[in-house]
């Protein structure tokens, strides 16, 4: 995989983690203000919302074209599930207090736009493994030329 194509979908990958956080800090900061009691098995059901990067993360590790791809699907998973869970309902009720969506629990502004931002930065993670894939196919053709 060529260096360039690398560090960008690192840095895809790295984005996408570190704003997971800011959301599950987020949750953090609601369950306090809401005196709720996070539950052992919402922690651990939450480490599956890290795994998708985790995995891009290890193809670029590999030098893996597929980076590009799974870096798509990651983005694409985080924007749609996190939109699903918040503004809707998850498809699996395992979230504790929030199986149910935002508008129910009356979550504050703060709330709102760490999620909003979390959509967008999952849209772009994604539109960033396409432009790689986007690159990579470029590179590809010019190599058969």
């Amino acid at each position: 995989m060529e260096k360039q194509n690398k560090k960008t979908l690192i840095w895809a990958n790295i984005i996408m983690i570190v704003m997971i956080v800011i959301h599950d800090t987020d949750h953090v900061r609601q369950a306090s203000c809401w005196d709720y009691t996070i539950p052992l098995s919402v922690w651990l059901v939450n480490i599956s919302v890290y795994t998708p990067s985790l995995i891009a993360l290890f193809l670029i590790s590999k030098n893996k074209n597929s980076a590009a791809i799974a870096t798509v699907i990651n983005g694409l998973l985080v924007a749609a599930a996190f939109a699903e869970v918040h503004l809707w309902r998850p498809t699996f009720p395992v979230w504790g207090i929030w199986n149910s969506n935002f508008f129910k629990l009356g979550a504050d502004s703060i709330s709102w736009t760490v999620l909003a931002v979390t959509i967008f930065v999952g849209v772009g993670v994604s539109l960033t493994g396409n432009y790689v894939r986007g690159r990579i196919s470029v590179m590809e053709k010019l190599n058969h030329e």
